[in-house]
């Protein structure tokens, strides 16, 4: 019903992958969802294991992403954006047609904190952006900022304001 009504108003349907098992023991409901997103997130390995589970026969992101794009889709006032990350390479973006790759902000080794919850932050900071209706090189700026700022404290928590 979500998605019938994003379709219905013009609204921007999204989804994670959020973990590589998930296109292979959910394939079925994942593939009923998929035709109502506008934006797809995912990290390399979600990528990869999609791709695998979903017979696109490649492991190269940015034929997946295309491949992932071109999948049948119920709004067809926009295409459908897909974005993968991949820890400290670059992002992976399919939009309008083509491949771009973003290079990822440099963070010391020494500043790595915790890992956890980078790619949630990603898709939260892209999006804050998006809804502000930013370029698309700025909400992946943002996302980039956010997952940098996750990425450099213990668990999923925002470091103190100074």
């Amino acid at each position: 019903e979500i998605g019938e009504h994003a379709v219905a108003e013009n609204k921007v349907f999204c989804m994670n992958l959020s973990a590589p098992f998930l296109s292979q023991f959910f394939k079925e409901p994942m593939a009923k969802v998929l035709p109502y997103c506008d934006i797809v997130f995912s990290n390399e390995d979600e990528a990869r294991a999609f791709s695998k589970d979903f017979g696109f026969n490649s492991t190269d992101l940015g034929v997946i992403a295309q491949k992932l794009a071109a999948l049948p889709k119920n709004n067809d006032k926009r295409s459908r954006m897909v974005i993968f990350t991949q820890g400290d390479k670059p992002t992976v973006v399919f939009h309008d047609g083509k491949v771009t790759e973003y290079p990822v902000l440099p963070i010391a080794p020494e500043n790595i904190v915790d890992t956890n919850g980078a790619g949630d932050a990603f898709a939260g900071g892209f999006l804050s952006a998006y809804c502000q209706e930013e370029e698309l090189d700025a909400c992946i700026q943002k996302g980039m900022e956010a997952a940098s700022m996750i990425i450099q404290v213990s668990g999923c928590t925002l470091p103190e304001r100074e």
